[in-house]
């Protein structure tokens, strides 16, 4: 690689100087060209701002995690019952019934 990168820019001026849309939050501007050099990946493709760590990470909460669990109990007794009943019947067909 040659191309040099002016650190000391993008950190003075990470932000475009421009208007932004209606529709954006107050707060979130864009990126100028030499705010885009501040940031990184590393090998685990984990995304970098300014050599700190980006949280792309979502956990979920105890009632979400909750909910979940319910939600897979509820779906395999339900396909079990589905089991039993194929079966049940499968047998009573055998013995003509």
């Amino acid at each position: 690689m040659t191309d040099k990168v002016d650190w000391d820019a993008a950190r003075r001026q990470p932000f475009a100087e421009v208007q932004t849309p209606d529709d954006w939050p107050e707060s979130v501007r864009p990126l100028s060209w030499h705010g885009m050099s501040l940031f990184g990946v590393d090998l685990t493709r984990g995304l970098y701002w300014d050599g700190k760590k980006v949280k792309t990470e979502i956990s979920l909460g105890p009632a979400a995690k909750l909910l979940g669990g319910l939600i897979a109990l509820f779906t395999f007794l339900a396909a079990a019952a589905t089991v039993s009943m194929a079966v049940t019947d499968l047998l009573r067909f055998l013995n003509g019934n």
